[in-house]
């Protein structure tokens, strides 16, 4: 369940689809156009490893890493000497996992037969000190750059579908919410309203209208206010009015502001609109707040 790539054994080395693996490699020049042959982990130590996915370029660099379901034709490469872990986990251990962390089936025979789904994940890059997958990854950088003899059974592969499944699951959901019948469709559009609720979080004092998050993302107008809500469950308009009454309350909270001030800051253009938002938010005037 371990193998070494090396320069010497990297164009012969036999790479099985739908196996639970882990490949270490340190190499100087690199390239496949079979990266994702199974649900895979890359993981980049040192430098940056690019994989190219229909038209989309994903750059894995040092200290991140990818999770990504299984796909055809994805081709992967390096322009500098890369260090990196890589783990294929079979569908088969995935659909087995997630089946059972998610089904509300008590009959425990249904277990042992094809009653097992394997999830469509959204392809996501995280860096490695700051999640349950990342540790585990961690700790086997750590065994392998001791030289240690690695042994690593189905169970250690069972807890990282379990650490996996528990990450994306979010994203998985946000997945279903939405319409579509063509998966890649679906993908494409929760990347994109994800781009544009990043730019509300960011921007929501300056965002004028809705026209303006819907060219961010690149999409039509209507179309981004209609997935926006299927997504979200709210509009766009009542997304950044929550964003504003966050605001609002940590300013009446946290400083010596005025109301009128409070109001003006959270771009609101007078106090009576203000109040009025407000009290319909929190349930109380901003008066009562402080």
């Amino acid at each position: 369940m371990f193998e070494r790539i090396t320069e010497q054994n990297k164009n012969a080395l036999n790479k099985p689809s739908n196996t639970d693996k882990i490949f270490y490699s340190e190499l100087h020049e690199w390239s496949t156009d079979n990266a994702f042959r199974s649900f895979s982990l890359k993981f980049v130590i040192e430098e940056c490893i690019y994989y190219k996915k229909d038209r989309k370029e994903y750059q894995v660099k040092a200290n991140t890493y990818m999770t990504t379901c299984k796909y055809d034709d994805v081709k992967a490469y390096n322009r500098q000497p890369i260090k990196s872990i890589c783990i294929d986990i079979s569908p088969k251990t995935v659909a087995e996992t997630f089946t059972v962390l998610t089904s509300k089936n008590e009959d425990l025979d249904a277990y042992f037969s094809d009653y097992f789904t394997c999830p469509e994940f959204l392809e996501s890059i995280r860096p490695v000190h700051e999640t349950s997958v990342g540790n585990k990854l961690l700790e086997l950088n750590s065994l392998i750059q001791s030289n240690a003899s690695i042994s690593l059974g189905k169970d250690w592969f069972l807890d990282l579908s379990e650490r996996i499944i528990y990450q994306e699951y979010g994203n998985y959901i946000a997945l279903k919410e939405l319409r579509l019948a063509k998966t890649s469709t679906r993908k494409e559009i929760l990347l994109r309203l994800q781009q544009a609720k990043e730019y509300i979080d960011i921007n929501f004092l300056q965002i004028k209208d809705i026209k303006q998050i819907a060219d961010h993302c690149r999409m039509s107008e209507y179309h981004f206010f209609r997935r926006f809500k299927e997504l979200y469950k709210k509009t766009p308009h009542q997304y950044i009015t929550e964003q504003k009454m966050h605001l609002a309350k940590y300013l009446l909270k946290g400083s010596k502001k005025s109301i009128s001030e409070v109001a003006f800051c959270c771009n609101f253009p007078d106090v009576y609109s203000f109040s009025k938002v407000f009290k319909k938010f929190y349930g109380v005037p901003p008066s009562v707040m402080r």
